[in-house]
């Protein structure tokens, strides 16, 4: 069943997007679409790492502290969390979700707001294409012609996702990854052997290091990676050149 069955004219449609890129060729989608109701919410945060229990964006604003570097973390975290949640908890219009089922990122948002939407209606855009780990990858031409072939969250899918969704709350992994079976807690050495592998005995910018990884494995995100690589050069198992709280400009290589 599509939402051709549904009596549209009754609200306007709030579009869910899991990171800003998705937002950027939905808007340009929708203005090509000429679809003056319809308006777009951007999720703030990436829940594929770090903590999703308590259900307290002060939690999360307090992991992400220690995670920026070169001034990449995002702006008040816990203000633009408490924000989202709040208009979503209170608009009133029809909910669309985008998110692929292949990246990490976006099925951690889907489970996230299935969650908080309780027993609300609302319908899904679920990609399902290797090469589109993210909603973001899609190009505004790409995003029409998913417009209006969304199809209505069931009350199976939404009690499997709240069940998936407490699961890895309960676990509270630092990350969560994509298998064959859904989304899985990881522990924080996931991506360690990667990180490792990609060193060498010569020196390597470590934003090498962080592209061979993101590269090689999907679930990677730049971040939590350069986390780790600090990580591991406090543990001694990487050599650094360079300020430690400058990746950019630091060099890495594997200890003699």
């Amino acid at each position: 069943m599509t939402v051709s069955s549904w009596d549209l004219d009754l609200k306007s449609v709030r579009h869910l997007v899991p990171h800003p890129s998705a937002a950027g060729s939905l808007r340009n989608a929708l203005r090509a679409g000429e679809d003056p109701r319809a308006r777009i919410l951007c999720f703030p945060d990436h829940f594929s790492w770090g903590p999703i229990a308590p259900e307290d964006p002060a939690v999360r604003k307090r992991w992400w502290g220690p995670m920026a570097c070169d001034d990449d973390g995002p702006g008040d975290i816990e203000a633009e969390l408490r924000d989202f949640w709040r208009r979503l908890e209170t608009d009133a219009d029809r909910i669309v979700v985008w998110f692929s089922r292949r990246g990490s990122d976006d099925v951690a948002f889907f489970l996230a707001v299935t969650v908080r939407l309780g027993l609300r209606p609302c319908s899904l855009i679920e990609i399902d294409r290797p090469s589109v780990r993210t909603a973001g990858y899609l190009s505004p031409l790409e995003m029409t012609q998913q417009l209006n072939c969304e199809e209505p969250l069931s009350d199976e899918r939404r009690a499997s996702s709240r069940r998936l969704w407490r699961q890895l709350q309960a676990e509270n992994a630092t990350f969560r990854v994509v298998t064959s079976t859904g989304l899985t807690s990881a522990p924080a050495d996931r991506f360690d052997a990667q990180l490792l592998a990609a060193a060498t005995p010569v020196w390597r910018p470590a934003l090498r290091l962080v592209g061979d990884v993101m590269g090689n494995d999907d679930d990677a995100i730049d971040m939590p990676l350069r986390w780790r690589i600090a990580a591991l050069v406090d543990s001694g198992k990487l050599i650094l050149e360079g300020d430690p709280r400058s990746l950019r400009t630091a060099k890495i290589r594997l200890p003699d």
